[in-house]
Formats: C-alpha cells, structure tokens, sequence
C-alpha cells in the first residue's frame, strides 16, 4: 500500500493562489465599505416643518332677505356683516371686501337681487375666489331659519350647506358656527374667537343700513356717503371697517 504525499512546492502554491484571491476579495469590497461608512457619516436632512395652506379667497354676498317683508330687507346686509365679522378670525380664510365683490355681483345681477349657487360661482371665478356665499333667511312664526351654502368656484369641489333654526337676534352665534364647520371641512385652523367682535343690534342695523345706500342693494347708491357710520365703526373695528367700506372714499380708513 502506497500513501502519496504532496509535495512542498505545490503547497506553496496553492498558499500563494489562496493569498491572492483573499487580496482580491478585499480589493473588490473595499470601495462598498468606504461609501457605506460615507453614507453612515453623512448629515440627515432634516425634516421640513408642515407648510400651512395659503389663505383661502372667499367672497361673502348679501343673503338672499325673507320674501314679502320689506321691513326685514335689511337683514340682507345685515347677514353679510355678520359674516365679514366671523371670517376676519379665520387665520387661513381670505375674505375679499365687500366693495369689490358687491358691485361686481351687482353688476351681474341686473335689476334682480337673488343670488344663486350660479351667481355665487361665476362671481368668485372672476374674482379669482375659491368660495362664494349663498344665504337665505326665512322666517316661520318666530324662529328664523338660515341657510348658508359655500360655493366652489371649481368643479373638482364639493358644495358645503349649514342650515339652523332659531330667533333672529341668534344670527351672529349661527354664522359663527357655520364658519366653524366650514374651516372643519377644509382642514384649515380654527376661529380665533377673540378677533370675534359682534356689534349689538341696532348698531348692526345701522352698518347694515349704510352698506345698502353705499352700494345700492335695494335703496339708490350713495357712495361715499357713510362718513359718521364708517369713522365710528373705524374706532371700534378697523379690520371689519376696511372689509366693508372703500378706503379710496373714506381716508379715515387708510390712516
């Protein structure tokens, strides 16, 4: 029985082949090594805050005022400074002023001075708005109902409606609640409900009176012609003041 043994010289060599593979090897992985401790070294981007959605243009017109009852016609207007009033505490909303959006919703009217979820688009469109307004007050015994309908100047948007039931001296805490719900829909901030400064009653009336002779909703157009009601109005709310009347005509307004 022979037992063959291998020689020194081929162990050598397959030492040296081994060797070199092993170099090889290393020589090949070297690189992935260095970009991996590269990638773990390196800074991470920090992560953006949230961007906060730009403000929200929205148009406020005159509701449409209780059929057959010409005493309540002021309410019309009434109704539309309650809004303005809401949506100047809405941080991401863009109310535009009534002296831009009612002469413009005039002007599209005619004679006719019931709005429509027509009306209300085709004017936001050409006031670049997003939203428009459409109210309605209707009166049953005692109890007035409001009906306020945001619309879309989009297609690709959904129409929002509120409707409540309640006394007609309630309008203010109803509106407030319909711009809640709204601003709930869009995902946009809450109220800040200390920028919420409700006038009472009869100074309401009395704006409400004033924007009607500003623009001629149902009296003859007097423009200009509300200096008292403006400058007071001025003193207590200046953000709503600028909102409802024209600075161009009332400087007190753009001191």
């Amino acid at each position: 029985m022979h037992i063959s043994a291998m020689r020194p010289e081929g162990v050598n060599r397959q030492f040296k082949q081994a060797h070199t593979l092993l170099r090889i090897l290393i020589l090949l992985a070297l690189p992935g090594l260095i970009l991996q401790s590269g990638c773990f070294w390196r800074k991470r981007t920090p992560v953006a805050a949230p961007e906060l959605p730009a403000p929200v243009r929205i148009i406020l017109l005159p509701v449409n005022a209780p059929e057959g009852k010409p005493d309540l016609r002021w309410t019309a207007l009434a109704a539309t400074v309650q809004m303005a009033e809401i949506a100047v505490a809405a941080p991401d909303l863009e109310p535009m002023p009534l002296w831009e959006s009612t002469p413009a919703v005039i002007q599209t009217l005619g004679n006719s001075r019931t709005i429509t979820a027509e009306i209300a688009e085709f004017t936001a469109t050409r006031l670049t708005a997003r939203w428009g307004t459409v109210g309605a007050l209707m009166t049953s015994n005692d109890a007035t109902v409001l009906r306020l309908d945001f619309i879309p100047s989009r297609a690709s948007l959904v129409p929002f409606r509120f409707e409540k039931q309640g006394p007609i001296d309630a309008l203010g805490s109803s509106f407030q609640e319909a711009f809640t719900q709204f601003l709930r829909y869009l995902i946009l901030r809450p109220l800040v409900e200390d920028r919420i400064h409700r006038m009472n009653p009869l100074r309401l009336k009395e704006v409400a009176q004033a924007l009607d002779a500003e623009y001629g909703w149902f009296a003859a157009a007097k423009p200009g012609a509300a200096g008292k009601v403006v400058e007071e109005l001025a003193r207590s709310n200046r953000d709503l003041a600028r909102l409802l009347f024209n600075p161009t005509l009332y400087p007190v307004l753009g001191k």
